[in-house]
């Protein structure tokens, strides 16, 4: 079995049991798969949380920002903007990492890359995205994450 992140007692009091549980679920993962199944495994649970938040009932991508925006903000999860361009739409994302770091410290990117690429993914999917279309990251920083809806090129 593998230790979880040890909290200062300032960070372990403000956190909660899932907290908790997602450091000991994060910390058994990284542990025991290889990064592979691990990418897999976190952009399921991204298809998951897409799915527990639908957003089938948009028009444009306008609409799809206010409900993602009521998602992440409902969990502290930062903040959406999408930007139609010619091969695609790009996604910034901000403000997911600083409530992140604390508890998944240095698995934080390769946790919640994944997981972000899947929600996406499956919210564009479930409003008519083709199978040749796909969601990834551009970049990473702790601030801000630039991911793509589109077709790969190369």
């Amino acid at each position: 079995m593998t230790a979880m992140p040890l909290w200062t007692n300032a960070i372990a009091t403000e956190t909660c049991a899932s907290a908790l549980l997602l450091g000991g679920i994060a910390a058994e993962v990284t542990a025991t798969a290889p990064r592979a199944q691990q990418a897999a495994f976190y952009r399921a649970v991204g298809a998951r949380i897409a799915a527990i938040h639908p957003v089938d009932a948009v028009d444009d991508l306008a609409g799809m920002a206010d409900i993602a925006n009521r998602v992440w903000m409902e969990y502290g999860c930062g903040q959406v903007r999408f930007e139609m361009v010619p091969d695609g739409i790009v996604i910034t994302h901000t403000g997911m990492v600083r409530n992140l770091l604390p508890v998944l410290g240095h698995a934080t990117e390769s946790i919640a890359r994944p997981v972000l690429e899947g929600v996406y993914d499956a919210w564009f999917r479930s409003l008519g995205s083709g199978r040749d279309v796909s969601t990834w990251t551009l970049w990473w920083s702790d601030a801000e994450a630039r991911l793509k809806h589109g077709i790969r090129q190369g």
